[in-house]
């Protein structure tokens, strides 16, 4: 009997979040501010306390990587952070993917334009070397749209498995 089992690995570097690099710094200013404040007031103590946590957690979770991980029907997606900490970010099978489509299709628009509190995960790279596209998903009722740039090789197995589901346009 031959196997016919499928598995490949990608892994991508995140999108630097401007965002949270800025709070994260703002947080550090803040902190520094209210150590120097606490020399004559004892609440910039409690403020120092709470600021600096949050600087520290945030300068913790800089570099975050995104590592795909298709095996037969399942679908995972981990969350790599300063290349120590591996977190699953989402985990699905097959069966919840609703469909796929390029991340500028018409499709993808139309559900988000339809569905405007559907979730929405962005988890491909600044400069994507793959195609992206979007997946359509149902997980446990809730409707979601994830952004991944699979390999080829993937979406030749996705297009074998699942061919109603892809579209190309």
């Amino acid at each position: 009997m031959i196997s016919k089992d499928f598995y490949e690995e990608k892994g991508v570097k995140a999108k630097p979040n401007v965002k949270g690099t800025v709070t994260m710094w703002v947080m550090g200013a803040l902190a520094l501010a209210s150590l120097i404040g606490a020399y004559w007031l004892t609440l910039s103590l409690m403020v120092f306390l709470g600021t600096g946590t949050v600087f520290i957690m945030m300068f913790r979770e800089r570099h975050i990587e995104y590592e795909y991980c298709f095996t037969n029907d399942e679908i995972e997606v981990t969350k790599i952070i300063n290349h120590k900490r591996r977190r699953t970010a989402i985990s699905f099978n097959m069966n919840n993917i609703r469909f796929i489509a390029p991340e500028d299709s018409i499709r993808l628009s139309n559900e988000r334009e339809q569905n405007p509190q559907m979730r929405f995960t962005d988890y491909t790279s600044q400069e994507p070397v793959d195609k992206v596209y979007g997946f359509r998903l149902d997980l446990r009722g809730i409707s979601t749209i994830i952004l991944l740039e699979p390999t080829e090789t993937m979406m030749e197995y996705l297009r074998t498995q699942i061919p109603s589901k892809i579209f190309e346009d």
